[in-house]
C-alpha cells in the first residue's frame, strides 16, 4: 500500500513562466509546455522506501492569471511490489496549478489535483484520488543565466497530501508524499 500511495501521488508544479505566457497570448488555453521531471518519491509512511519517479508533464497556461492546467503521467519503474514483481503501473494526474509567489530565482505553487492510478488496497486495479500539493521550484537555468530552453531548467520539491481515495483508517502521515528532482524542458524549444 505504501508503495502504491507513492506511485499515485504526483505533482503539477511546473514553474516554467506559464504566467507570462498567459498574458501574451489570445484565447483561454495557451501554447502547451512539455517537461520531463525525473526525480525521487518518498512516502512519509513508516517503512516506505525512496524510489525513482519517471514523470512527463504537459502544462497548458490559462487566460486566468497565474493558473496552469497540467496533465502528468508518472510511474516508479524500479519499485518492488512486495510480491517479487515491479510496482510500475503508470498513474495519470491532472488539474489546476496556481502560482502564489514567483520571484527571480524561485517560485511556489499550490495545486488541487486528481489522480487516477493503482489502488492502495489491491481490491481494484485503478482508483481515483484527490490531493492538495505545495510546489517549490528553484530556477537553476535563470541562476546560471542559461540560454534558450535551458533557461527554464528547474529543481523542484513538492509536498502532496492525499485527501480522498484511500482506505478508511489511513493515518495522516501516510497520506503525505515528497517528490523532488529536475524539470527538464522538452518543448517548445526556444532559440
Amino acid at each position: 500500500m505504501k508503495r502504491m500511495l507513492g506511485t499515485v501521488v504526483a505533482a503539477g508544479g511546473l514553474m516554467l513562466g506559464g504566467t507570462s505566457l498567459a498574458t501574451a497570448q489570445e484565447g483561454f488555453f495557451h501554447s502547451p509546455v512539455f517537461v520531463a521531471q525525473p526525480g525521487i518519491i518518498r512516502s512519509f509512511s513508516s517503512g516506505a522506501s525512496t524510489e525513482f519517479n519517471a514523470r512527463f508533464v504537459t502544462a497548458i497556461p490559462l487566460a486566468i492569471d497565474r493558473t496552469t492546467l497540467v496533465g502528468i503521467i508518472q510511474w516508479t519503474p524500479f519499485a518492488d511490489n512486495g510480491a517479487g514483481g515491479k510496482a510500475n503501473a503508470p498513474a495519470f494526474v491532472y488539474g489546476p496549478v496556481v502560482n502564489l509567489l514567483n520571484e527571480k530565482y524561485w517560485s511556489f505553487d499550490v495545486d488541487g489535483l486528481f489522480a487516477y492510478g493503482p489502488a492502495a488496497t489491491g481490491k481494484s486495479d485503478y482508483t481515483h484520488k484527490f490531493l492538495f500539493e505545495g510546489d517549490f521550484s528553484l530556477k537553476l537555468g535563470k541562476m546560471i543565466n542559461a540560454k534558450g530552453q535551458w533557461n527554464s531548467l528547474n529543481a523542484y520539491a513538492m509536498l502532496a497530501y492525499v485527501v480522498s481515495g484511500l482506505p478508511s483508517g489511513v493515518e495522516s502521515r501516510d497520506r503525505m508524499v515528497l517528490l523532488s528532482g529536475l524539470s527538464l524542458p522538452l518543448a517548445p524549444w526556444k532559440k
